[in-house]
């Protein structure tokens, strides 16, 4: 099923189409990220596109007005549209980045290069820097901590939601050699599953439900709703620990084989993993 609107799809491709003709790009993916690809989007919650794209000609990274690496288009009402090059996926695949590793395997796709999207995710299965993972998902746990909860009586739905995924997902990387579930509902399932836990996942599910139906992106509440959940931040903070087993890393050569064969340069690098 479908979990967009065909007529919002289609102003989203539209808009997609656009972007192409203006900047000299050609679109190689294009999916939601944000609050409506992690299933707990609320009504007034923005359309967060985010695509990969390289230029229509490759001679453009020869010249010397540099290729732009970031395509951002200021937010317009409910449409929030950024894209980045290849060149800078690639690095930021091999540093673990977790926003480009749930955007590649969103639920929700706009544009969809099969071969594109299949070997950017081998390349994300052959090397999945776990230990990275970890301390980006704990960095952005505490930075919402900081920001919108610590020190508060009221805590914003949306910020105590991030804090839970980001923890979660923390949680995920130390025992997982996977990637977190982008699914909210699953990574709670496969995470805070059991009855040990029942009061916490009651108690998380009506947080994201609440969320999902607030009147506004920053509607609060008091903290006193969510002690499990607090207690089970304060908790997974102080217990969990990276991940200890080894890394593969993907060497400058296998990413510089893999842009050359997309850009159609040269075929697929000997050095590609399987």
């Amino acid at each position: 099923m479908d979990l967009i609107d065909p007529a919002i799809r289609a102003e989203i491709n539209s808009r997609l189409d656009a972007i192409e003709r203006k900047h000299g790009i050609r679109i190689l993916y294009a999916a939601e990220a944000g609050s409506r690809s992690w299933g707990f989007a609320s009504p007034n919650s923005d359309y967060d596109v985010r695509f990969i794209y390289v230029p229509t000609d490759w001679r453009r990274y020869l010249m010397l007005e540099p290729f732009p690496e970031v395509i951002s288009l200021p937010p317009e009402g409910m449409w929030d549209f950024e894209g980045w090059d290849l060149r800078k996926t690639l690095r930021l695949l091999a540093k673990g980045n977790p926003s480009l590793a749930q955007r590649l395997y969103s639920p929700i796709v706009y544009r969809d290069n099969p071969a594109f999207l299949g070997n950017m995710r081998t390349l994300l299965a052959y090397a999945v820097p776990r230990a990275k993972l970890y301390w980006s998902y704990r960095s952005i746990a505490l930075s919402h901590l900081s920001r919108g909860v610590q020190g508060r009586d009221e805590v914003s739905f949306k910020i105590l939601l991030y804090v839970v995924q980001a923890i979660l997902a923390m949680k995920w990387t130390e025992t997982s050699e996977e990637l977190p579930p982008v699914l909210f509902a699953e990574l709670v399932e496969k995470t805070v599953g059991g009855t040990e836990n029942e009061s916490l996942r009651i108690e998380i599910e009506s947080l994201a439900r609440m969320k999902s139906t607030a009147a506004t992106q920053e509607q609060n509440a008091s903290k006193r709703l969510f002690p499990n959940i607090l207690r089970f931040i304060e908790r997974s903070l102080e217990e969990t620990q990276p991940p200890v087993a080894g890394e593969t890393t993907l060497s400058p050569s296998q990413l510089d084989g893999f842009l050359l064969s997309t850009l159609g340069l040269v075929g697929r690098s000997e050095n590609a993993p399987q």
